[in-house]
């Protein structure tokens, strides 16, 4: 908390984890694979002159190494922060227990209730005025998807967990909307239901030690890094 900057140590991940991604791209000229990086390798793109061009190296390594984290540090404090909700409504719990039917409900309820990417950040393109509040243009602007789920003129009891609740009453915006939705959106759901699914195979009465509960501090993701449960008999 308090820190703004990246830390050094931060720096030479991120440095060691792009290395790794653009020594992936060598590998997949020489031998291309149905994957990603390969599909990337071969994609066409339109240049800003209108030209027509292949990615650079450099640009798959970096849109690589963006997927890679957003895809790892959502999903995991998303699954985190499940495990610690439901030590706090233990009957929604054994809900799920008896009607696993019930598990996609409770990964949204979860996004609307506690999502692990509670803001976005874009720029005003012109000058507009909201609410008595004029933003001039080019000025950053923070979109509170997390208020937004939590706003009692949209959701009946807003701040209530609740897997139950009617969710045609409004948009759930734990991964965005429109043209600004989550590309990973699918892939982060079936991770979801199948943690959920073991978790409820392996610990189907557990307690929480909040004591020794870590929660991150981070610039755009929100949640623990460490939930330590004891399972019960």
């Amino acid at each position: 908390p308090g820190q703004i900057d990246i830390s050094e140590s931060g720096k030479q991940a991120m440095a060691e984890m792009w290395l790794m991604y653009y020594q992936l791209i060598q590998e997949r000229r020489e031998a291309p694979r149905e994957d990603m990086i390969s599909a990337l390798i071969a994609a066409e793109v339109t240049r800003d002159d209108g030209a027509a061009d292949r990615l650079r190296d450099s640009e798959i390594a970096g849109f690589a190494t963006l997927l890679g984290g957003a895809g790892a540090e959502t999903v995991t404090k998303l699954v985190g922060g499940a495990i610690a909700t439901f030590a706090r409504h233990p009957e929604q719990w054994q809900q799920l227990l008896g009607d696993r039917s019930l598990i996609p409900a409770a990964v949204d309820e979860l996004l609307r209730y506690d999502a692990p990417v509670q803001y976005n950040v874009r720029r005003s393109t012109r000058e507009v005025t909201l609410h008595g509040v004029t933003i001039p243009a080019g000025a950053p602007v923070f979109l509170l998807g997390a208020s937004a789920n939590r706003d009692p003129d949209a959701w009946t009891a807003p701040d209530t967990f609740d897997i139950n609740r009617d969710r045609t009453e409004a948009q759930n915006l734990g991964f965005g909307y429109g043209i600004h939705s989550c590309l990973g959106a699918a892939l982060a759901r079936m991770e979801a239901l199948i943690a959920l699914d073991k978790l409820l195979d392996l610990m189907p009465r557990y307690d929480v030690q909040w004591e020794s509960c870590r929660r991150v501090s981070m610039q755009n993701v929100a949640g623990y890094s460490h939930v330590p449960v004891r399972i019960l008999a």
